[in-house]
């Protein structure tokens, strides 16, 4: 799933302020890793995920991992070593982000 135009916009704009969830460090990309950011994910719909410099994993390494692990996480934005991800929340409780982007 690919998201554009405004919707896309708004998720960087929201983004914009969050702190890092995650930060990927010299462990590198773990299926503990991935499972954390799995449940970050369901909860908030939005994550900001922060490579540290002493990592090995390039963005598009973490990218590929986490659509290979979960296809409904969308990569949203890439700036230096941050990343941002969206996933529509399975709970409708957890759900904030995912009504504006359908009212669009």
């Amino acid at each position: 799933m690919i998201i554009k135009g405004k919707k896309n916009r708004y998720l960087r704009s929201q983004a914009a302020t969050m702190k890092p969830a995650i930060q990927v460090g010299r462990d590198g990309i773990s299926e503990n890793l991935l499972n954390q950011l799995e449940l970050l994910i369901n909860k908030d719909e939005i994550i900001k995920v922060s490579l540290l410099q002493n990592t090995m994993v390039e963005p598009e390494d973490l990218i590929d991992a986490l659509s290979d692990f979960d296809e409904k996480i969308v990569h949203v934005q890439t700036i230096g070593s941050k990343m941002v991800f969206y996933k529509k929340a399975p709970k409708i409780k957890n759900r904030k982000y995912s009504i504006e982007l359908e009212n669009m």
